[in-house]
């Protein structure tokens, strides 16, 4: 598993991942529940990684890329 991306909010995190598996791209975020098991409440504490497999990250890096890019 290779990270695509790094995000401090769970919105924008699985926004990509659904633009991701839009196209077909099996993606994961890690971290999502931190703050439920560390009792972490401040959200700006909180890194969340955007995951894809090794042969899918170089297409995961340019579709993320690319919505990053028209936003």
């Amino acid at each position: 598993m290779k990270t695509v991306k790094q995000y401090t909010d769970s919105f924008s995190a699985n926004l990509a991942k659904g633009l991701l598996e839009n196209a077909g791209i099996k993606a994961a975020i890690l971290g999502e529940n931190t703050n439920v098991w560390a009792g972490v409440y401040n959200t700006d504490l909180l890194t969340l990684e955007l995951v894809v497999s090794d042969e899918d990250y170089s297409e995961a890096c340019k579709l993320i890329e690319a919505a990053s890019s028209a936003e």
